[in-house]
């Protein structure tokens, strides 16, 4: 072989290893141009740079979230809403509260018409699927709630086999009912008002709820009582969910969670929130 052809073969060489080189320098640098886009136009910044945060949720469920007047149709009050005016707070933003039918929030989460829904929500395996959740702020055990005339009648969850019982539907305890009462017939309906009103006029024998919940409206209804209910469902606690993907969003919401815990503020909350409901 001639020195020249040599040479020339050197030469070749060379520049197809700068070429590659070249080549991987690109695509790193694609690469971290690419994760810089996504962190730029990742949900936080999003929200950021709209200035507001929105926040669905679902208002006929106290002490979570409940309208102190009824004629303040636009104003809300809760634990719930406190949360929520601790995350705007922390991320700097307005806050805004969609008040959305219950069965709808995860429909609103999705389609980004909400960025987060902040509604007593507890993360069932099934709503796993559709979004993403934070880590428990709140755990509350679950009551049948009841017409105080009917207290020697009710005192088991298992007394409802056979009668007529109301869960809100969409809800976990419209899953715990139909595990866990034999051969009732249940009644689901969007509204808890509306459940609490088939109560009292005896078209439903029972009502399951939360146990804050419960609470709030055998408070404001003397004929009503509330029932802690004898299960072996494990609660799951209540969690804020986010659109799935929305990572970023949800780790910034994990930590202003885990400092208001860690400061006892959600203690706080729910004790304002007791307060509150006492006065509906």
């Amino acid at each position: 072989m001639s020195k020249k052809i040599f040479r020339s073969q050197r030469a070749g060489l060379g520049a197809f290893l700068v070429l590659c080189l070249l080549g991987i320098f690109l695509q790193a640098g694609c690469g971290m141009q690419t994760q810089e886009i996504k962190k730029q136009t990742g949900k936080l910044n999003k929200i950021k740079a709209a200035g507001k945060i929105v926040v669905g949720t679902s208002s006929d469920y106290p002490p979570y979230e409940f309208h102190l007047l009824p004629e303040l149709e636009d104003e809300m009050v809760g634990i719930d809403i406190d949360i929520a005016e601790a995350i705007a707070a922390n991320l700097n933003v307005k806050l805004e509260i969609r008040d959305i039918v219950f069965s709808k929030l995860f429909d609103e989460l999705t389609a980004e018409r909400i960025d987060l829904a902040l509604a007593g929500l507890s993360p069932t395996e099934r709503r796993k699927q559709i979004a993403d959740f934070s880590i428990p702020y709140y755990q509350a055990i679950q009551n049948m709630l009841i017409r105080a005339a009917d207290k020697d009648r009710f005192k088991l969850l298992e007394d409802l086999r056979g009668k007529v019982v109301g869960t809100q539907e969409g809800s976990i305890q419209e899953d715990m009912a139909r595990k866990s009462i034999q051969g009732a017939t249940f009644f689901f309906h969007e509204s808890i008002t509306e459940l609490i009103s088939a109560l009292r006029q005896q078209k439903l024998d029972a009502v399951i709820l939360e146990k804050p919940v419960a609470d709030a409206y055998a408070f404001t209804n003397k004929d009503l009582l509330n029932m802690e209910c004898s299960t072996d469902s494990i609660p799951l606690g209540s969690a804020i969910a986010v659109k799935k993907g929305d990572t970023d969003l949800l780790e910034r919401i994990n930590q202003i969670l885990d400092d208001l815990i860690r400061k006892n503020k959600i203690t706080e909350f729910i004790q304002d929130a007791k307060v509150l409901t006492d006065k509906i």
